[in-house]
C-alpha cells in the first residue's frame, strides 16, 4: 500500500538519529523534507559506511577538510546529488548505482563540495528554508495526502531548483582538482557525465519523448550536456593518474535494488501493480510510468500527462471527494476557467466521478481532468492533462480508469523488485549473451549499455565485470 506522507513526516522527526547532529532548527527542517522527498536513508549499513569512506577522502583534499560533514545516502531511484549550506551531503540509491566506479561517485561529491567551497548554496538554502515552512504546515494541516503530496513535492523540487551554468562549470573545475588531491582518477567526472546523459536517453526512449538534460529529472539539479562534458573534458589535468575502485564499487553495489523498491509499486510490462494488495492498472498506449515515492506519474511528448495517488476516502463519494476535499485545495488562479460539472459514473463495478479543467499553456490549450474512483475505504486519484488540440487525447488516458483491477494472489506472489547483479564476461560471450540475461521488458539492449556507461560498438573482454539487471 501507497505511504502517507503525513505518517512519513512524524516518523522523520521522532528519529532524532536521521537528523544531522549539532545543526539549528532551519538545517534539521531542511534535512527532514529532503528525505522526505527522497523516500528516506537508505538501509544497508554497508553502503553508508562505503559512501560515507569516499566522501571523508574527498573532503579531505578541500579547503574545508577541518569542517564538520554528513554524509547521507537517500533511498530514492532518482539519479540525484544535493549540498546544503550546513555541510550536509546527500546523493541517491539511484546515483550510486549508474555509477561505474569509486571515483564516478567520489566526482559527484567533489562537485558538490565544491559548490559549498564556493558559496553557491546559501541562495538556494534560503529557498528550500521557505519551501520546508509551507510543507510542515501542510503537514500540520493534514494536506498531505494524494494530489497534495503531488503538489507538496512540486515545491520541494523547486526549493531545489537548479544552480545557474556559471556555478556549475565552477563546481566541475573546483571538483577536478578536489578528485586529482584525493588521488582518484580525474577522468571520472567526464566518465559519470556520460553516464547521466546515457541514462536520460534511454529514459526519454521509454517515454516516447526527445531527451534534453535542462528538462529530466535526470540529476535535475545538475543539467549534463555535451556543452559541459566537453569543458570538463578540456580542463582534465595532463597527469591523469589515480585510483579507479572500479571492483570495490561494483562489489558493494551487488545486489542492491534498481529502481522502485516495492513500497510504491511496481511495474512489469506496461503494467503497474501494488505487490501488497494487487491493485493493478495498465500503461495508456505511448507512456512510460515512472514509480515515485507516493505518485506515479508518466507523460509523453505530444503533451499528455497522467498520475495518480491514492488517499483515504474520508467516508465521501467520489464526487463529493472531488469538490469537498481535491478541488479546495487547488489553486484558481491556475485555471484558465471554470471546471465543468460533476460526471458519475460505474467503471467495472467502481463508482468513478470526474471533471474537466481548462488549463492555461504556451503551446496552446490544455484541459485537466481530474478523477476519483471508490476503492472500498481509500479513494484512487488520477490526475490527466492532454492537450485540447489533439483528438481523442483525453479519451485514450480516461481509459486508464477501465484497467483498475485486483489481481489474485498467485498473480503477484513472485513479484520482486528488480536487482543489480555483477556479472563477469567469459571467453567468447557477446553483447547479445549479456543483454539476454536482462530481465527488463522494455530497452534491454540500451539499457545494458547506459547501465555500464558503453558505446553500442564496444567489444566486451573476457574478465570484464559489468551491471546487468535481474529480478
Amino acid at each position: 500500500m501507497l505511504k502517507y506522507a503525513t505518517l512519513l513526516v512524524i516518523g522523520l522527526f521522532s528519529l532524532s538519529a536521521c537528523s544531522p547532529m549539532g545543526l539549528n532548527d532551519s538545517s534539521r527542517q531542511n534535512h527532514a523534507v529532503i528525505l522526505l522527498q527522497n523516500n528516506g536513508l537508505i538501509p544497508d549499513e554497508e553502503v553508508r559506511t562505503y559512501v560515507e569512506r569516499v566522501g571523508q577522502r574527498i573532503i579531505s583534499a578541500t579547503p574545508a577538510a577541518g569542517a564538520e560533514w554528513q554524509i547521507y545516502v537517500l533511498d530514492t531511484a532518482q539519479v540525484n546529488a544535493y549540498v546544503l549550506g550546513s555541510g550536509s551531503i546527500y546523493v541517491t540509491r539511484g546515483l550510486l548505482l549508474l555509477a561505474n566506479s569509486e571515483a564516478e561517485l567520489a566526482a559527484v561529491m567533489a562537485h558538490e563540495i565544491a559548490h559549498l567551497v564556493a558559496n553557491h548554496s546559501s541562495a538556494r538554502d534560503e529557498q528550500l528554508e521557505r519551501v520546508s515552512q509551507q510543507v510542515l504546515g501542510d503537514v500540520l494541516a493534514g494536506s498531505t495526502q494524494g494530489a497534495d503530496a503531488q503538489r507538496i513535492r512540486s515545491d520541494i523540487a523547486g526549493g531545489l531548483a537548479a544552480f545557474t551554468r556559471s556555478q556549475e562549470a565552477d563546481a566541475d573545475r573546483r571538483g577536478l582538482t578536489y578528485l586529482t588531491e584525493a588521488d582518484y582518477a580525474p577522468e571520472a567526472m567526464v566518465d559519470f557525465l556520460g553516464a547521466m546523459i546515457g541514462h536520460g536517453t534511454v529514459q526519454a526512449l521509454a517515454a516516447g519523448a526527445r531527451y534534453d538534460p535542462t528538462q529530466t529529472d535526470i540529476l535535475a539539479s545538475h543539467p549534463a550536456g555535451a556543452d559541459r562534458l566537453d569543458a570538463v573534458r578540456a580542463a582534465l589535468p595532463a597527469d591523469r593518474t589515480g585510483d579507479s575502485g572500479r571492483n570495490n564499487h561494483l562489489d558493494t553495489i551487488d545486489g542492491q535494488i534498481w529502481g522502485p523498491d516495492g513500497r510504491n509499486g511496481l511495474i512489469r510490462d506496461n503494467r503497474w501493480i501494488d505487490p501488497v494488495t494487487g491493485l493493478s492498472i495498465t500503461t495508456p498506449s505511448g507512456l512510460a510510468f515512472n514509480v515515485g515515492d507516493v505518485v506515479v506519474r508518466g507523460s509523453d511528448a505530444n503533451g499528455r500527462y497522467l498520475s495518480f495517488a491514492r488517499d483515504l476516502a474520508r467516508g465521501l463519494t467520489p464526487g463529493d471527494y472531488i469538490t469537498q476535499w481535491w478541488l479546495p485545495s487547488m489553486n484558481p488562479e491556475d485555471f484558465g476557467g471554470a471546471p465543468s460539472a460533476i460526471n458519475t459514473r460505474v467503471i467495472n463495478g467502481r463508482q468513478t466521478a470526474y471533471l474537466d479543467i481548462p488549463m492555461r499553456s504556451l503551446e496552446g490549450g490544455l484541459t485537466m481532468r481530474l478523477v476519483a474512483v471508490a476503492l472500498g475505504r481509500e479513494m484512487l486519484e488520477f490526475i490527466m492533462v492532454a492537450p485540447s488540440q489533439i483528438p481523442n487525447a483525453m479519451t485514450g488516458l480516461f481509459a486508464t480508469v477501465g484497467t483498475v483491477s485486483i489481481l489474485p494472489q498467485a498473480q503477484r506472489a513472485g513479484l520482486r523488485p528488480t536487482r543489480i547483479q555483477i556479472i563477469t564476461v567469459s571467453q567468447g560471450q557477446k553483447v547479445d549473451d549479456i543483454v539476454a540475461m536482462m530481465r527488463v521488458s522494455e530497452l534491454p539492449r540500451e539499457i545494458f549499455f547506459a547501465l555500464n556507461n558503453l558505446s553500442p560498438t564496444a567489444q566486451l573482454q573476457a574478465g570484464q565485470r559489468l551491471k546487468i539487471l535481474v529480478q
